[in-house]
């Protein structure tokens, strides 16, 4: 229950019984002192090929790393940007950079050379380790770049001019200690669109890490513990699926990790290593929920299923539900900006993000007045607390756009909660586009359209879709004497973006793109033509 002023205000707080602070220790320390007591068990496993990296391994590859980078030149502060799918390289590298306080970005391995390059330049990287497969756009993507202090490829072969990152492993001596940064220090800064506009750095300090690691293997939160087998597919590069994979290693579980989806292969990994926790896109779980082939696979291992990144229907979670017979699938909400999940649901409220997890607090908020909202009323959803980011990398005023001055995060989300502090998210007010759970910024794609010979101006939504959850759509406006043949247009974008920014749902030939007076694109008459919903 809400008491005295905070019930005038509506404030939303944790439940949960025994809530602890938020741990002081450095982040580094905090994991390495988690893993290094599960010895030889199993903690990273190949779901392709099957090889396995132990507790014990994970830890002695993470101290030799971090004390040949130390050797090498990194110093506290200077940014790792790592290039590369899910594999098992991934969680060392990044916890040996955190050993010597180096915070590490980690970037679409999709990524077009352009993109990339964008990337490393606004997280002003000093170093760069890429995975073998994209060394062709990562050397195209840092060839005219200066500052580099140094570039390795993932694994223990050289490849095309560079040293692998094994080269740079040396022995350490037994009082060897982690270190690292502690409270608003920066650990890892992944991108996000935020709530607009273009891809943005996203500060998450050792402090984010802690109270999010503290407290995940509550039962109300993942309830993943040492004797679970976590499915480790989401991309890396992306909070969910790093934080995801933090949780398993700190816990004690081992994780199967995919570098994609290839759905016999994603069946295979599940039944063969006896998955037991199966952390989700919407996309997956309908996959899961609906495609024939999975009858042929014994997933009975499986007893959790945990959707994020994007809304899952109601109707979803009973199908998978009454398929995986014993499953229990929940949804949480969060966002890069909140480090992981925010809000999370223990039972089967169907549709439902749940409650507020610890350390966070939410409230409802009416868009035009400001004021918090009470039970069944649809607001903005806004959260507070130690989970929430410092704010972006070299963007103050983006920083403002997003957190008041009262420290509220405003998510772009639009939702309600019940009488029972149960909260559902039912739209958004944000132009972010999700596809598949990824984001994609209309703002960057407008601006690329802008470019090309024939656009005189430009205007992408998105567009519902069952499957995929929205697709990106482009409106344009051919220049004066030119024509644009729509599609030779999408696939002009398709050369020059990553995979899941292509113009999926098509471009549409208008006279004018619809702006307020102040020039502002008014995105909502174009979603609701693309949708057919009535103005």
């Amino acid at each position: 229950m809400l008491a005295g002023r905070e019930q005038e205000e509506h404030i939303h707080r944790c439940t949960w019984a025994d809530v602890g602070p938020v741990p002081e220790e450095p982040f580094a320390q905090y994991v390495m002192d988690k893993i290094t007591q599960y010895g030889d068990k199993a903690a990273l496993i190949d779901g392709v090929s099957g090889e396995t990296l132990s507790f014990s391994e994970l830890t002695l590859m993470v101290r030799k790393l971090s004390q040949g980078w130390k050797g090498a030149g990194l110093r506290e502060g200077e940014v790792v940007c790592l290039v590369t799918p899910n594999c098992l390289l991934v969680p060392p590298t990044i916890l040996a950079a955190a050993v010597v306080s180096a915070p590490v970005t980690l970037a679409n391995p999709l990524s077009t050379p352009e993109e990339l390059q964008r990337h490393i330049t606004d997280s002003k990287a000093k170093w760069v380790v890429v995975h073998p497969m994209c060394l062709q756009s990562a050397h195209a993507a840092t060839k005219d770049l200066e500052g580099l202090k140094g570039m390795y490829v993932l694994g223990t072969e050289a490849a095309n001019g560079l040293k692998p990152l094994s080269s740079l492993h040396e022995d350490v001596s037994e009082d060897w200690v982690a270190g690292g940064v502690s409270g608003d220090g920066v650990v890892l800064i992944p991108y996000s669109s935020g709530t607009t506009g273009l891809p943005k750095g996203v500060k998450l300090s050792s402090t984010n890490w802690l109270a999010v690691l503290s407290t995940v293997e509550r039962k109300e939160y993942m309830n993943i513990c040492s004797k679970d087998v976590v499915l480790g597919i989401l991309p890396f590069f992306h909070v969910f699926g790093i934080g995801i994979c933090l949780t398993s290693l700190t816990l004690g579980a081992a994780m199967v990790i995919l570098p994609r989806f290839i759905p016999d292969i994603f069946l295979s990994a599940i039944q063969v290593n006896k998955v037991t926790v199966a952390p989700l896109v919407p996309p997956l779980a309908i996959f899961l929920a609906k495609h024939d082939l999975v009858k042929k696979f014994d997933l009975s291992s499986v007893t959790s299923v945990v959707c994020g990144a994007a809304p899952l229907s109601g109707e979803v979670q009973q199908l998978l539900s009454s398929r995986l017979s014993g499953v229990t699938v929940r949804q949480g909400f969060g966002m890069t900006e909140t480090t992981l999940a925010c809000f999370s649901s223990e039972t089967h409220d169907l549709g439902a993000v749940g409650r507020v997890t610890a350390h966070c607090e939410a409230k409802i908020i009416d868009m035009e007045t400001g004021d918090s909202l009470g039970p069944d009323k649809d607001g903005e959803l806004c959260v507070r607390g130690p989970v929430i980011t410092k704010g972006y990398l070299n963007n103050t005023e983006a920083t403002t756009g997003l957190i008041d001055s009262a420290g509220w995060l405003h998510t772009g989300d639009v939702g309600h909660y019940n009488e029972k502090g149960v909260f559902y998210i039912i739209d958004r007010i944000k132009e972010l586009i999700k596809y598949k759970g990824f984001q994609v910024a209309p703002a960057e794609l407008e601006g690329l359209l802008v470019t090309h010979e024939s656009v005189g101006d430009a205007a992408v939504v998105g567009v519902k879709d069952d499957e995929a959850g929205e697709l990106p759509k482009a409106y344009l406006v051919p220049k004066p004497g030119h024509t644009i043949i729509p599609e030779e247009l999408v696939e002009w974008v398709k050369e020059r973006v990553a995979p899941h920014k292509r113009l999926r749902a098509g471009v549409e030939i208008i006279d004018a793109v619809p702006r307020s007076p102040a020039g502002k694109i008014l995105r909502r008459k174009l979603r609701e033509q693309a949708n057919m919903v009535p103005v």
